[in-house]
């Protein structure tokens, strides 16, 4: 178990492989209360943090499984989720829906978190909403709410040191992710400049090391590749294309490794949302299904 510290009550815990999917960072807090922020850091590390620690309460950020999959361990505990999740936050069969669509898909979504996270239902006892305020005796953090790659994802803001908990805004290479039927471009661009404007001096997000230099740069890249994607698929289409032969070239991911018909239906929804744009702006043209570059 790493334990990292970012300030004197703030740590980060480190999942495995470097908080790289289906794992993720969690963050511990030490202040007047112990407090876990997401429990997807892997099940043998919370049961260590469990045994270690008095944690009072656990919050997430959002619903994905990578960040809430270990809720389970401090079962006994209250746990805060956002409130625009309340209707389906640790529960396994509304998630399924909400994140994968009905039927095979789902059921292919509920083995793999079930197997591969060691995710076991745990509903939330409190919610939060943006605004509020998690007051930890030294710090506090904001809650930020940013939505676009879930509908209830947030951030979390330490405004005396001006640190920023991105989670799954995270700053990687990759770029940001909107594989859900509820996730926005518009919204992601949205979120991106409110994180913009509370001017962080450091980035502590789930699946990457801690930013402190070169912060606002590190956004406008992170931000760009929605650009960049766009122009990859407008360099594809110079003849009609549907979108599973679009899919079929994998587009965004390079290849599909692993649960290719998650995998596929995650980056058609990405793609699809590209795709919409394009539209609108009168790049391509629609017809039948099929998508072609107006000349």
């Amino acid at each position: 178990m790493t334990i990292e510290p970012i300030t004197d009550t703030i740590s980060l815990v480190h999942g495995k492989d470097g908080g790289r999917f289906p794992s993720s960072h969690s963050i511990l807090v030490r202040g007047k209360e112990t407090v876990l922020i997401d429990t997807g850091c892997g099940i043998a590390t919370l049961q260590k943090l469990n045994d270690e620690f008095d944690i009072d309460y656990v919050i997430n950020s959002h619903c994905h499984p990578d960040h809430s999959a270990g809720n389970w361990v401090f079962a006994d505990r209250p746990l805060y989720a956002p409130i625009e999740s309340a209707e389906s936050h640790g529960r396994l069969e509304a998630l399924s829906v909400r994140l994968a669509e009905p039927g095979e898909l789902a059921e292919q979504w509920k083995r793999f978190v079930r197997d591969a996270l060691g995710f076991n239902e745990m509903a939330p006892t409190h919610f939060y909403r943006d605004g509020d305020r998690f007051d930890f005796g030294p710090c506090g953090l904001l809650a930020v709410h940013t939505p676009g790659h879930t509908a209830d994802h947030y951030c979390l803001f330490e405004p005396d040191q001006q640190i920023l908990f991105s989670f799954d805004l995270d700053m990687t290479p990759f770029g940001p992710w909107y594989g859900h039927r509820e996730s926005d471009l518009n919204q992601i661009r949205e979120s991106l400049n409110r994180i913009r404007s509370l001017n962080p001096k450091m980035i502590v997000s789930s699946h990457r090391d801690v930013l402190t230099s070169d912060i606002a740069e590190t956004i406008d890249r992170f931000e760009g590749v929605l650009d960049r994607r766009e122009k990859r698929l407008l360099s594809m289409l110079t003849r009609p294309y549907t979108l599973p032969e679009l899919v079929a070239q994998a587009p965004f991911y390079g290849k599909h490794p692993y649960l290719p018909d998650l995998l596929k239906y995650w980056e058609g929804q990405m793609v699809q949302k590209h795709l919409d744009e394009m539209v609108d702006k009168r790049l391509i043209t629609s017809e039948d299904g099929r998508y072609c570059r107006i000349a």
